[in-house]
């Protein structure tokens, strides 16, 4: 998916799990949102953090270990742990940025390609099983989406 999909659903979704509308929870949700597509040098994020996702995209094939719930759940151990030793702050902005990047991956599992949601095992996650149902990446299923 595009990166203003990610965006618009991770902010969509954290609003109603979270029950807030808060700049901050839907900013870290919109940065969690982004956090997958760091493993291709094409995505934005991957362009700002290049020589990460260089070395991140030569070993390993998109929509892997950045869009696993083995990311996940290092992405919430580390919110938590900076929220509780440093910030003191709101628990719904600490786990805004995790469920950003949850969101972003599972709703990568309608793509054509799916993601491997379970690495390091090697299947991959579709969430259609009718291939011609599935989203293209930038295609007018995505844009409907985005437009909803």
């Amino acid at each position: 998916m595009m990166a203003i999909t990610h965006c618009s659903i991770a902010a969509a979704g954290t609003s109603l799990i979270l029950g807030n509308g808060q700049p901050l929870p839907l900013g870290l949700a919109i940065l969690g949102s982004q956090l997958p597509d760091i493993d291709t040098t094409t995505s934005t994020i991957g362009k700002i953090f290049y020589p990460v996702s260089s070395w991140i995209e030569d070993r390993f094939p998109h929509r892997s270990i950045p869009h696993s719930l083995l990311a996940t759940a290092a992405i919430t151990a580390v919110s938590l742990g900076v929220n509780h030793f440093f910030l003191h702050g709101s628990i719904k902005a600490a786990i805004a940025l995790p469920l950003g990047h949850l969101l972003a991956c599972f709703s990568d599992t309608f793509t054509k390609q799916g993601v491997q949601l379970f690495y390091p095992e090697p299947v991959w996650a579709i969430s259609v099983s009718n291939p011609r149902r599935r989203l293209k990446t930038g295609g007018a299923g995505e844009l409907w989406v985005l437009s909803t």
